[in-house]
């Protein structure tokens, strides 16, 4: 079962291939699709889905099994449909999965796909009528002396040498048009029709000289072995492009000090990563028309790791596992701050009456957090989590570094509960 014809680059393939492939497809540099798919994949995670889809469709060079196949051997049996079908499925799963947590939603892929198919698409299309072909004339246009049978038919159910026919047929009413025979001199080697346009040759039959036909004949000439091969050219490899991301990263860095230290901006550690893993994307944007230098695409990676690893969250110390919290004086609660390492806690303090202003913190590094909060007395709950989603009386809240405040004070001049939750990757849930 053979899907596609596009093969899975086996050299020069950073991932899976699919980039390299289709980069060698379609005769562009590599790079920019590789920029093209992270681009996409912050896109409600569309690039992710459909690099998944092409590694399990694509085979690689030299192989027509789908991957599919080779993983899971309850496939082989399946047909082409069900195949698409289940990677499909497959796709929609993982938008629906990593889609809401990523920075980009999946209306921007939308409207691009839009605009790139009534921007470009739909006007690189024929602009010629339902029916009518670019060799064909229309009824109004063809001559009433000589009709074309063939033409009479539709031209998306005409085969190809009926088309080619029809065109044919048209060239020869054509040239009868623009020739024009005296009524009383007939055709023959001594009188040949006179021509009304001079300067448009005649239609005539080509018969190729005896020494064309020995030429078409011949067997090819045996190449010269002995020839040395000329070495393939050398890439181009600009030697301004290294000062210009230097240039980049430099005046990036350089931004970000003078906002931090002499304007008194709050810049987080995760901008100077990004200002140097963006520095290195234009780099590499402009290396796929100038040339790539050495060293700036295994840079360019480590500096994207490098970004990720400081966006996945860190664990704290603390015990690990499902934890239970249950307060219901005031004199239980912790003074200092709490710190769990891993899994689910739960803060019940359905029966706390409150009788005096106090302020308890809980850190939780990976795991979900549900706060039961006392039915009466003033509360405020501050909570920030950096990966996560949060839903409370105030409403639901979903994304990448959240933080919020509920208060419910219902005697302004009564003692208050302030509740500090903070999570690194997990859901606040806060209920009355």
């Amino acid at each position: 079962m053979e899907l596609t014809p596009l093969r899975r680059a086996s050299t020069g393939a950073v991932l899976g291939g699919v980039c390299a492939a289709l980069a060698r497809r379609w005769q562009v540099d590599p790079t920019v699709l590789r920029i093209a798919m992270v681009l996409l994949g912050l896109l409600g995670g569309l690039g992710v889905a459909f690099y998944v889809g092409a590694v399990l469709l694509v085979p690689r060079d030299g192989s027509a099994e789908l991957p599919l196949n080779r993983l899971l051997p309850a496939t082989r049996s399946w047909s082409p449909a069900a195949s698409i079908g289940a990677v499909v499925a497959l796709g929609v799963l993982i938008v629906a999965l990593i889609g809401s947590w990523l920075p980009l939603g999946i209306a921007p892929a939308v409207g691009l796909g839009f605009l790139w198919y009534f921007g470009f698409y739909r006007r690189r299309q024929p602009a010629n009528p339902a029916g009518a072909s670019p060799g064909l004339p229309s009824d109004a246009a063809r001559p009433a002396t000589a009709p074309l049978q063939l033409a009479e038919r539709p031209t998306q159910t005409m085969t190809d040498f009926e088309r080619a026919a029809a065109e044919w047929h048209q060239r020869v009413v054509e040239e009868r048009a623009r020739t024009a025979v005296s009524p009383d001199v007939q055709d023959g080697p001594s009188n040949p029709p006179r021509l009304v346009d001079p300067d448009v040759p005649r239609l005539v039959e080509y018969r190729p000289s005896p020494a064309e036909q020995v030429a078409a004949t011949a067997p090819p000439p045996v190449p010269n072995w002995t020839t040395p091969v000329a070495p393939p050219a050398a890439r181009r490899r600009p030697g301004w492009l290294w000062p210009l991301v230097l240039c980049l990263v430099g005046a990036g860095l350089a931004a970000l000090a003078v906002a931090s230290t002499v304007f008194g901006v709050n810049v987080p550690p995760i901008a100077y990563a990004g200002t140097v893993l963006g520095a290195f994307g234009v780099g590499l944007l402009i290396a796929a028309f100038a040339g790539r230098p050495r060293g700036i695409l295994p840079l360019s990676v480590l500096a994207g790791l490098v970004t990720v690893a400081m966006l996945l969250p860190v664990p704290h110390a603390g015990p690990i596992g499902d934890s239970t919290y249950s307060y219901t004086t005031m004199a239980q609660l912790p003074s200092a701050a709490q710190s769990h390492g891993a899994g689910d806690i739960t803060i019940d303090l359905a029966a706390l009456a409150i009788t005096e202003t106090k302020r308890v913190e809980f850190d939780s590094g990976l795991g979900d957090v549900q706060v039961k909060l006392p039915a009466t007395g003033n509360i405020v709950v501050e909570w920030k989590t950096a990966m996560g989603d949060y839903r409370g009386p105030d409403g639901y809240r979903d994304g990448f570094d959240l933080d919020g405040t509920y208060s419910r004070l219902t005697d302004p001049s009564g003692p208050t509960l302030t509740l500090v939750i903070r999570t690194g990757a997990g859901d606040v849930r806060v209920s009355a």
